[in-house]
């Protein structure tokens, strides 16, 4: 069974939360790659980018900040 995991971009306005998939990898390390740069690229307070696989946002969050330490 392939594992896909999604790089979302959330977006907060004034209005309501908006959500684009902004990259997809298929292991959690790519994922964790693809994150870490677009974390380190991104200078808009009022965006964030979460993993998320087939079963809704990951727990994998926790273990990129970690890792990140």
């Amino acid at each position: 069974m392939d594992k896909t995991i999604l790089i979302v971009e959330v977006s907060k306005y004034s209005w309501g939360t908006s959500y684009s998939i902004k990259k997809n990898a298929s292991n959690l390390d790519k994922a964790s790659e693809y994150l870490v740069s677009l974390k380190n690229l991104n200078d808009n307070d009022k965006i964030t980018y979460e993993l998320f696989n087939r079963f809704g946002q990951s727990e994998f969050n926790k273990e990129v900040a970690n890792d990140n330490k």
